[in-house]
């Protein structure tokens, strides 16, 4: 099952392998942090449960503080190219490739961010299935018999 916190794990351990000179911090930014380095974080966190399956999805949104406070127009768009080749299209967590939508770039007081929205499936084990007879492998037989079969039509 993949769980927010795998799917934060996943976004850190890509940048870190990309951007191994650049800090990966999980401090609040109010507790303080490095230059250069990244901030990840999740909003938008829904989980809905039904009874085949549970549905989440969140923003997943990336920060990046340059170097510097000024002058840094060059260093944020090479960072910018890099996460967005990192963050295309698909995003893999656990061998499971997920859709990566509605990617955006934002730069805001010098901080670049980078945000996108996952959304995906999980098929649920049979713990709400309450009929200890039940058994989703076997189909029901079907007879078939002959006979009149003129009541019946194709339409």
């Amino acid at each position: 099952m993949i769980t927010f916190k795998k799917l934060k794990t996943t976004v850190n351990k890509k940048l870190r392998f990309s951007f191994s000179e650049i800090d990966v911090s999980s401090k609040s930014a109010n507790e303080g942090f490095t230059r250069p380095s990244f901030k990840v974080e999740l909003d938008n966190l829904k989980r809905e449960g039904s009874l085949t399956q549970v549905e989440r999805s969140c923003t997943v949104r990336i920060f990046y503080f340059p170097s510097t406070i000024d002058d840094n127009a060059v260093e944020l768009l090479d960072v910018q190219e890099k996460i967005g080749d990192l963050f295309d299209l698909k995003f893999t967590v656990e061998g499971r490739h997920l859709d990566i939508v509605d990617p955006n770039f934002d730069e805001i007081d010098g901080v670049l961010q980078f945000e996108f929205d996952i959304q995906f499936f999980e098929a649920r084990g049979n713990e709400y299935n309450t009929n200890p007879n039940h058994n989703p492998d076997l189909m029901q037989n079907l007879e078939f018999r002959k006979g009149d079969y003129s009541g019946i039509t194709g339409d």
